[in-house]
């Protein structure tokens, strides 16, 4: 099964604020501890004080602070919380041919320039392929994004945009935890991705969502999930 490592003797702490995007203070053996945080979302859901969360060490000595945030509880439930793992994971799985819908390549090219944006992988020089991180989850359904995104609309108008030159397009939802059973975008908190997101599918740009687990000390691929839905007014 397709997994990448997380840490090795990983800590747990306690949350207690979010100072800024990537700045946080945590409660580490009853110390007040500033950490990194990898991830520009709001996750105003998942870092509550007093939360269970997972720190890995880290020893650079240009670093301000000695530990990231990797995980959060929610529940019984651990929720990957660093941007870089759900790319780290695509490209695990694209690296083992691990995803049935993409098996034909033989070149992976990370960091793909395209017009002016860059497509985080292409495989052969002919299919793009951009990953979308997910940690918002309401009632069972997956939602992307947690705020508004300018650069995941740009992503989705360059997929589009490909097509018409004669490359295929996909758009990979990582859902950074295991306990989602279907997808929308979150029209609520971004109406204009949403818009441009169902017309990009209907003009041929393909979406795949998985789910993954964290759990030890590796990240775990685990189910697609067939579900996407566009209504979302229930939610």
């Amino acid at each position: 099964m397709t997994s990448v490592v997380m840490g090795t003797n990983l800590i747990e702490a306690q949350f207690t604020e979010r100072v800024n995007r990537f700045l946080c203070t945590v409660l580490l053996d009853n110390e007040l501890t500033e950490v990194h945080l990898h991830d520009p979302g709001r996750l105003k859901e998942l870092l509550l004080p007093g939360s269970r969360i997972l720190l890995r060490k880290e020893n650079s000595p240009h670093r301000k602070t000695a530990y990231d945030l990797v995980g959060v509880y929610t529940g019984t439930t651990l929720v990957s919380c660093d941007s870089r793992v759900p790319n780290r994971l695509v490209k695990k799985a694209l690296q083992e041919r691990a995803l049935p819908e993409l098996q034909d390549y033989h070149t992976i090219t990370p960091e793909y320039t395209y017009q002016d944006s860059r497509i985080d992988f292409c495989l052969d020089g002919k299919i793009l392929l951009e990953v979308k991180g997910v940690t918002l989850i309401k009632n069972g359904r997956a939602l992307f994004p947690d705020a508004p995104t300018v650069r995941g609309r740009k992503h989705v108008h360059t997929l589009l945009s490909a097509i018409k030159e004669g490359f295929t397009s996909y758009i990979f939802f990582l859902i950074q935890r295991p306990d989602a059973s279907r997808f929308s975008p979150n029209a609520q908190t971004d109406p204009q991705f949403a818009t441009i997101l169902k017309h990009a599918v209907r003009k041929g740009v393909h979406i795949l969502v998985y789910t993954s687990e964290f759990t030890g000390n590796l990240m775990y691929l685990r189910e697609k999930l067939s579900s996407i839905e566009f209504q979302i007014e229930a939610i």
